[in-house]
């Protein structure tokens, strides 16, 4: 991280730094305060460079946004080792769609407000879609399967990022709630993946019983 401040890098010669470098500190900024908080005065304040030098290594705020969540979605789908079995794609496709949003919660700000334009997103919901395929829905089965494993995905880290842990409700409320006495959000997590999975093979199965 830069120590010197924005009054300091004034003073002198503006520092150069890396379009990549930015970037980190703006994923940094947005996770923390959200996309808006994203701004070419708070990039400068924490990098100690000026606002100008931002804009232009960055050409703008909206494209430092759109920048931002085109790397960090086409960097996760870029790392993914797809197993061959439709199971295996799908349990992959949920894991890594937690493991990013939960990572990165300004991805799913991003997602709630457009789809996702980056490198290999639609690429990633077709391979889906064309496993889901394989293991024997039609089409519009496969298409809204996949809906709902993203849906199932998106909606568990919003209640996740959104409420905090269960242990730091008021006492009452999680002795009232459905969930007092299971409450691990990962376990919930994996059974809702399995439930739907589990459903998708028991659908292909019937559209394959002679």
């Amino acid at each position: 991280m830069v120590s010197e401040s924005a009054s300091s890098a004034r003073a002198g010669r503006p520092k150069a730094l890396s379009h990549r470098q930015i970037l980190d500190a703006a994923a940094e900024i947005a996770d923390t305060d959200g996309l808006d908080a994203v701004s070419f005065r708070v990039l400068a304040e924490r990098l100690g460079i000026s606002p100008m030098s931002v804009h232009r290594t960055t050409g703008g705020i909206d494209a430092l946004r759109r920048d931002l969540i085109s790397t960090l979605v086409g960097e996760a789908v870029s790392s993914i080792d797809w197993p061959t079995d439709w199971r295996g794609v799908a349990r992959t496709f949920a894991y890594g769609l937690h493991d990013l949003l939960m990572r990165h919660p300004l991805v799913l700000e991003a997602h709630r407000q457009a789809s996702l334009e980056a490198p290999g997103a639609d690429d990633t919901a077709h391979r889906v879609v064309n496993a889901l395929s394989l293991a024997g829905l039609e089409d519009e089965q496969a298409t809204y399967a996949y809906g709902a494993l993203h849906d199932f995905v998106t909606g568990h880290v919003a209640i996740q990022l959104g409420r905090g842990a269960f242990d730091s409700a008021p006492a009452d409320r999680r002795e009232a709630s459905v969930f007092a006495l299971h409450h691990d959000p990962t376990r919930r997590f994996e059974f809702g993946v399995a439930v739907i999975l589990d459903g998708v093979g028991s659908i292909a199965q019937q559209g394959n019983t002679p």
